[in-house]
Order: C-alpha cells, then structure tokens, then sequence
C-alpha cells in the first residue's frame, strides 16, 4: 500500500505541474502582445517537457520581452498529433510545438542516428555527444524551415509487457508489440525477432488496454503517466535506446521577431533546457524504480543475454545508413562517442 501511495504521489505531482502550466497563458491578459506564438504538445508525449516549456519558459520570455510576446499552448491532443502539428505550422494555425518520435525526422532529417540501439553506454556520452551535434541539428532544422528553440531528453527507453518478460528471441517472436517511433524502431524489433503492430500515439494505450497489443518501447515518465504499470507484468528495464525530443517554431515565425528578443530566448531556452534535462532524468529513474516498487515485475538479463541483443541490433546501424540517416552523420557521431571513450576522465 505505501509503495502505491508513493507511485501515485509521484503521478499527481507530475499532473498538477502540468495543470499549473496551463494557466500562464491568462497572466497579463490585459496586455496587448506584438508577437502571439500559438505552440501545441500532447500531453501524454512527456509531462516534463510540458510543465517547465509552458511555465518556466513561457513566463521568463514574456516577462524579457515585456509582455510583447504572447505563448498560448494547447495540449490534450487539441491540435491533433505531431504530424497534425506540422501541418497547422504550414498552414499558419500554429506556430511550433514539442516533438518526439518519427516527427523528428521532418524537422532534422537523419536525427534518429542519435536513436540507434545501444549507442549511449551513459547519460555522459549522451551529453557530450548532443554538445557536439548541436549546431549540425541546428542547421539542418533551419535548412529544413524550423528554428530548434530546445533540445530535450525524453530518456532512455525500456521494454515494457503485460504478458512476456522479453529477454529472448521467443519472447519477441511471441509478443505483439506495438511501434509507432519510424523505421528505424521497426528494423529494431524484427532484428530482435518481432512482427510489430505499427499504431499512431494516440492509439497506444487504449489497444494495451484492449489486449490488441500487449508490449511496447517507451520511457518510463511516459508509462507511469499513462497508468499502464497497472496492468503491466514485466518491464525490462534494458536501457535499448536514447530518445530526444525537439521544441521548434517555424523559421519564418523566428525571423518576425526582432534580434534582441532572439538573444533573450535563446539565452532562456539554454536554461531550461539544462533544467529540464537535469531534473528529468532523476524523475524518469524515479518513476522506474516506482513502477517496480508497485508490483511490475524487473526482468534481470545475463551479461550474456544483453550481449545477445546488442549482436541482434548492431547490424542495423550501417544497414539503415543512407535511409534514415547519411553515413556522414553516423560518422561524426561515431567519432565524437569514440574521442569521449578514449579520453582520460580520471585525470
């Protein structure tokens, strides 16, 4: 019971943060803006992306700007999902939105090659590696017509089940799981010996919950949100990839508002992005080991086992090159991974 408890103390801070953000838009309301940004994100991809962008930025740009920006933010699939996004920011409806999954690959094409299985050992070759690709993403956005206003961790993901612990091949052979992240998820699940069942976000928790699909990839601040730890029986807590999320806004939105206003929000956006990240990756553990404090049950791989996996997935690496990533890019980040290895960190 106190387990419990905690599991959803942690849950409904996560959903008042996210409530409480919603209310900035009223702040200054009396306050004619020059400059309305309308942005959309859906609830469910990632609350903490959601409660620091709609709060903390928001407020802090406004405040800089003197209220002549205006942020209003809908979420709650509102807008629709992230490929409806993209089309209201063409259309004029929106002006940008927080991004994760397949939708990445619109905006920066080839920014899945940080996505690979088993390419990150740490949380510290994840930062060093993201450093030093930045301002390559940035270009690529802006090539692509999108500013990157943020760059955020959704997390480390791990495999989640309500019926098999998926440590082997049958395990996989047997599942029917889900995937909804693009063609390089799918190329990662038959490797390890899937047929997956390709579903929108949106579709995901009801058909867990309907039996139609019983296994997923996910982050964990994703599924303790979602609730679907009650009805799940394994998690393998394998951290088989890195997942990033992207808070952009059109380019021609970007070049409206005048320089000073840019310096004031990049200058914000690095903060809350390090926040962001900082404290999220502390929740993200935090809801992991509370959803196998709940009851969840932690599949404990061999070395040998985790060994098997990564066998099983390498060959995508190079195979999917030149398809959803150029070669070029797998290069540098595999560069960048191979001189933060090599150096001595221990002085």
């Amino acid at each position: 019971m106190m387990k419990l408890m905690r599991l959803n103390q942690l849950y409904l801070v996560l959903l008042g943060l996210l409530i409480c953000s919603y209310s900035i838009t009223n702040l200054m309301a009396d306050r004619k803006p020059k400059y309305v940004w309308k942005l959309a994100m859906h609830n469910q991809e990632t609350i903490r992306m959601i409660n620091i962008l709609t709060l903390y930025f928001t407020q802090r740009v406004m405040e800089t700007t003197n209220w002549d920006m205006k942020f209003v933010w809908y979420g709650g699939g509102i807008m629709g999902d992230e490929k409806d996004y993209i089309e209201k920011m063409k259309s004029g409806q929106l002006q940008g939105a927080g991004i994760i999954g397949p939708i990445n690959e619109v905006i920066c094409p080839g920014i899945s090659v940080l996505e690979l299985p088993f390419l990150f050992d740490n949380w510290d070759e994840v930062i060093y590696v993201r450093k030093k690709m930045r301002s390559r993403i940035d270009k690529i956005a802006e090539k692509n017509k999108f500013k990157v206003i943020a760059m955020i961790d959704v997390g480390f993901e791990h495999l989640y089940s309500t019926k098999y612990p998926l440590r082997t091949p049958e395990d996989f052979e047997k599942s029917k799981i889900l995937t909804w992240h693009g063609s390089l998820e799918v190329e990662l699940l038959k490797a390890l010996g899937a047929t997956p069942v390709p579903l929108s976000i949106s579709e995901i928790v009801p058909s867990i919950r309907a039996g139609v699909v019983d296994s997923c990839i996910s982050p964990s601040c994703w599924w303790l949100t979602t609730q679907l730890y009650r009805i799940t029986k394994y998690i393998n807590p394998i951290p088989i990839r890195y997942d990033t999320g992207l808070f952009v806004v059109l380019l021609k939105t970007w070049n409206r508002i005048p320089d000073k206003y840019k310096t004031a929000i990049l200058i914000i956006a690095s903060d809350v992005e390090n926040r962001l990240n900082n404290e999220g990756r502390q929740v993200c553990t935090d809801a992991l080991q509370g959803m196998i404090d709940y009851g969840c049950e932690e599949v404990k791989m061999t070395s040998e086992e985790i060994e098997l996996f990564r066998i099983k997935t390498k060959p995508l690496w190079e195979m999917v090159a030149g398809r959803v990533y150029s070669q070029e890019l797998l290069d540098e980040v595999m560069n960048h991974l191979e001189m933060y290895r090599a150096m001595d960190w221990r002085g």
